[in-house]
């Protein structure tokens, strides 16, 4: 790659993260359904054609906005299974992941939406590679803090990977039914003691000896 090529392609990244601020202010101040591309565009500082040319439509750029997140859960994860004990690192995951849901109330809300079918076509090929890739190895971070503690034998037997699918579904499930209580004026509970009992119920149900009463009664 030529200097002027690369020139071009730093130059590119740059006005895509201006666009990312931008948008990440919009969308704080007004919500999803309240910003446009073209309030977007004006908190950026350029046309609404050059937005187009980065983003293929405000779903697009919503999404996008979870990449940086995902990468750094990627490290800071990999630095949990390095120093934390093996008894406490799926907790510290959990933590950190429902700590980002405490700061950062869209982050979750756009994980979300991508459950929604209609969304996909949406979206762009390569902002799905990027936040496919980052989930995905969100997962793998907690299903390998679930095969260390089988290794260690504080959990028994089970398949780590689908437990991990569980507890990122039970992660967001719970993150669901505190906006819905909230939303609905109903009584709530704080969002870190929701997640932590459910945290505390997927633990309980790894432990050895659930399978062994498990045994016991059959």
């Amino acid at each position: 790659m030529t200097n002027a090529q690369e020139r071009k392609a730093q130059e590119r990244q740059a006005r895509r993260r201006r666009i990312q601020e931008a948008a990440r202010t919009v969308f704080a101040e007004r919500g999803y359904q309240g910003a446009s591309i073209e309030l977007i565009a004006r908190a950026a500082q350029l046309s609404v054609g050059a937005i187009y040319l980065y983003f293929k439509s405000k779903e697009d750029l919503y999404t996008s906005l979870v990449e940086d997140v995902l990468t750094v859960f990627d490290v800071e994860m990999a630095e949990l299974r390095e120093t934390d004990a093996v008894s406490t690192r799926l907790r510290s995951t959990w933590s950190l992941l429902v700590k980002w849901a405490e700061r950062d109330a869209e982050g979750p809300r756009i994980l979300r939406l991508l459950a929604q079918p209609a969304v996909r076509p949406q979206l762009s090929d390569e902002v799905v590679a990027t936040v496919s890739a980052g989930i995905q190895r969100v997962q793998d971070h907690i299903g390998s803090c679930v095969a260390d503690g089988i290794h260690a034998g504080l959990y028994r037997q089970v398949n780590a990977r689908e437990i991990a699918d569980l507890v990122w579904s039970v992660l967001l499930g719970s993150l669901d039914a505190a906006e819905m209580h909230t939303n609905l004026g109903l009584p709530a509970e704080s969002l870190a003691l929701r997640t932590d009992r459910a945290l505390e119920l997927i633990e309980s149900a790894l432990a050895p000896q659930v399978a062994a009463t498990l045994r016991a009664v059959a």
